[in-house]
């Protein structure tokens, strides 16, 4: 049954990922410490790069003979928050502290010219892989992986709208379960996607716990939850409208 509450803005909604396990959290860091260094890296031009590689002792040599490296350590000395412990030119490789928590973390650049970076911290290691071509970011460990971008590759369980070309926001593989997000545009009225996903859902074993949808007189809105607690799953679907379309995120979870 339909009410009117208040709901989502009816714009581009982008979900937040779940709480993952320690594992994954660690991963996480991991993938934290690239964006660091890649953000980096993107801003370090101009000024910014002369100051920057001044402040880090670098000279242009380096940035010459190896580029992961100069910009590691300008990542370092443009964050506050991190020091450097050791950097290695012939092993391709740095060491970081944190300093408020005082983890340690080893980061080789030894293969980046092919988007590769392994992370090391408190014995455990996790593989970073960058793919331009399909603008996605791979993280894989012994206790879990994360994708983020490209393609969306949806569970099994997961309804999967017709006609729709789901892009992933995330999909994170852990040893205590799965979880993702994922969205797509589609001409379907949000009534008709609403609909879509709770009848699939029930038939599928999931019980709808919230059917939300909120009219503005030209558009509406529309948020759904189901579970089902026998199988730990759980799904979520927020739906507005985005450039005379209707915008549709949905994210999951299966715990094992």
């Amino acid at each position: 049954m339909s009410t009117n509450p208040t709901v989502p803005p009816a714009g581009p909604y982008v979900p937040q990922p779940p709480n993952k396990s320690g594992a994954l959290k660690w991963i996480l860091i991991g993938i934290g410490g690239f964006f660091v260094i890649a953000v980096v890296g993107i801003l370090a031009v101009g000024m910014f790069v002369v100051h920057k590689a001044k402040q880090a002792g670098l000279d242009p040599d380096l940035i010459k003979r190896s580029p992961g490296l100069a910009i590691a350590k300008m990542a370092v000395a443009a964050n506050s928050n991190v020091e450097m412990v050791s950097a290695n030119e012939g092993r391709q490789e740095i060491t970081v502290r944190d300093k408020q928590t005082g983890k340690v973390m080893t980061v080789s650049f030894e293969d980046a010219k092919n988007g590769k970076f392994v992370f090391k911290q408190d014995g455990k290691e996790a593989t970073l892989t960058t793919n331009s071509a399909n603008g996605t970011v791979e993280v894989k460990s012994d206790e879990g992986t994360f994708k983020l971008g490209g393609a969306a590759k949806l569970p099994a369980w997961v309804p999967d709208y017709p006609g729709s070309d789901p892009q992933g926001a995330f999909a994170a593989h852990a040893n205590d379960g799965d979880s993702g997000s994922f969205g797509f545009k589609t001409k379907d009225p949000s009534d008709k996607v609403l609909k879509f996903y709770q009848d699939q859902l029930q038939s599928s074993g999931l019980k709808v716990t919230a059917n939300l949808t909120s009219q503005n007189g030209t558009s509406s809105a529309g948020m759904l939850t189901a579970e089902d607690g026998s199988n730990n799953r759980t799904l979520t679907v927020i739906i507005g409208p985005e450039g005379g379309q209707t915008a549709v995120s949905v994210t999951y979870t299966k715990k094992r």
